[in-house]
């Protein structure tokens, strides 16, 4: 179905160590593209878009996907040969393949598959919940309440029993294609959800802000591909049909510069001029979301690559701008005594990128491979909900960037429900933990976001 987004008014243990994504800790080796082919999808690009565009493009044969109005960008199958008279349209600024991209960041999962556990401790493995002071927030009497999160991911398990109520299902939307329903079938997007939102119901874990809504926008399908006008349309969906406050993205596709995108089947050539289109357009699209008043959070990713260009590739959106980057800290050794306040939590995490696009650093897990496998290696990552109602530790920036956005939804909270993204980053800026160089440094941003700061009277 064609959509026309206007948009002024949706503790037994598996053993086995699942491998989501390209690569570990650095860049994969990127000799020559696999594939020089793309398919009949395109993004075109308008300096503004004609009334007539989509009986225009029909009448040269094309077939419209979507109409995004408010970035001036439609999305479409054509020909070669209708490609080339589209382009005479009046105000036609450029085209660029719709290309099926990785999204999803390296990383490591191991499923907890929801058996008895140890609840001697409070918030028994979650330790990320300490290391942010998500408890003190609690106790001055904010959770989220109000205030509503978009999640841009593999959809969700809304009927997971640790997440309550919190999961709008009417509002929640899937824009991939052929996957056309919200639920999760890769278990990314329910992890990320649960550290924003879990529910306080007594379950198994709880969320930074344990009373927000959650609305599921699915954007990656069950390997971490899909389209990238996905996400275009994703947070213009957010932006202008759901009001959302604060739209999380733990995902990133690496571009570069000379024309290669990565994909599932490595980089795939679509050209220089292609690359600039995707960079002008996502800029757009985040810049429009931000004015109308949607906090944007990302994660920085998982080569362990410097954001200034490192071996030629960009990790985007978090090195295009207009969004909060995020990376990631956690622990070696945790599992050993299972004690956050003996345990530095805050060490830099070996995989995570890093450079001056960094806004904050926040718990994503750490890896020490000196650990035994699978204990305690697993209790340095991050435990959270996760498909078809298991749990999850997961490891990467995706954990990290959803910390963010729980403690801008308390922020958010704690000021009436209304403020400018520029609002709730000055008051997140000024609550950090500084544990690099004194203000912002490539490691930990203005430093690492601690949620009883945020919300302190």
């Amino acid at each position: 179905m064609k959509k026309r987004l206007v948009l002024v008014a949706s503790c037994g243990l598996a053993l086995a160590i699942l491998l989501a994504g390209c690569t570990w800790f650095g860049t994969k080796s990127l000799v020559g593209p696999q594939s020089l082919e793309v398919s009949g999808d395109y993004i075109l690009a308008f300096s503004k878009l004609p009334s007539d565009i989509e009986a225009t493009i029909e009448a040269y044969g094309g077939s419209v996907r979507s109409v995004l109005e408010a970035i001036d960008v439609v999305t479409v199958r054509v020909t070669q040969e209708a490609l080339v008279a589209i382009e005479g349209i009046e105000g036609f600024v450029s085209a660029a393949p719709d290309v099926n991209l990785q999204w999803l960041p390296d990383e490591q999962v191991m499923i907890d598959d929801g058996g008895e556990v140890d609840v001697s401790t409070p918030y028994f493995r979650q330790w990320n919940l300490y290391a942010i002071d998500a408890m003190g927030a609690w106790e001055e009497g904010y959770t989220g309440d109000g205030v509503r999160v978009a999640v841009c991911d593999t959809g969700i398990d809304p009927d997971h029993p640790d997440f309550g109520d919190n999961v709008n299902v009417e509002l929640s939307y899937s824009f991939v294609d052929w996957e056309p329903d919200i639920e999760d079938y890769n278990g990314h997007g329910s992890h990320v959800a649960g550290i924003i939102a879990a529910a306080d119901n007594d379950v198994r874990v709880i969320g930074v802000a344990p009373n927000a809504e959650i609305v599921a926008l699915k954007t990656n399908d069950a390997t971490g591909g899909g389209l990238f006008s996905f996400l275009l349309e994703a947070l213009i969906y957010a932006a202008d049909v759901i009001d959302a406050d604060v739209v999380n993205m733990s995902l990133g596709a690496l571009w570069s510069h000379s024309g290669y995108v990565m994909t599932d089947s490595g980089p795939v050539y679509v050209g220089a001029d292609a690359i600039n289109t995707y960079a002008a357009t996502v800029r757009k699209t985040l810049d429009y979301a931000q004015q109308q008043g949607v906090l944007l959070v990302a994660s920085a990713g998982n080569s362990a690559m410097d954001g200034t260009g490192d071996a030629g590739w960009i990790h985007v959106p978090s090195d295009i701008g207009g969004c909060l980057t995020v990376s990631a800290t956690g622990p070696q050794g945790f599992g050993l005594t299972f004690d956050p306040f003996a345990t530095d939590l805050d060490l830099f995490a070996v995989y995570s990128n890093y450079g001056p696009q960094v806004d904050f650093a926040a718990p994503g897990g750490n890896i020490d491979w000196s650990l035994p496998y699978p204990f305690p290696l697993a209790d340095d990552w991050v435990y959270s909900t996760y498909y078809s109602g298991y749990y999850a530790w997961v490891v990467g920036t995706s954990q990290a960037a959803p910390h963010v956005a729980g403690v801008a939804a308390l922020i958010i909270e704690k000021n009436g429900g209304e403020m400018k993204p520029s609002h709730v980053l000055r008051e997140l800026r000024a609550s950090t933990d500084d544990l690099g160089k004194p203000g912002q440094d490539p490691y930990y941003g203005y430093g690492r976001v601690n949620a009883a700061q945020a919300v302190a009277p």
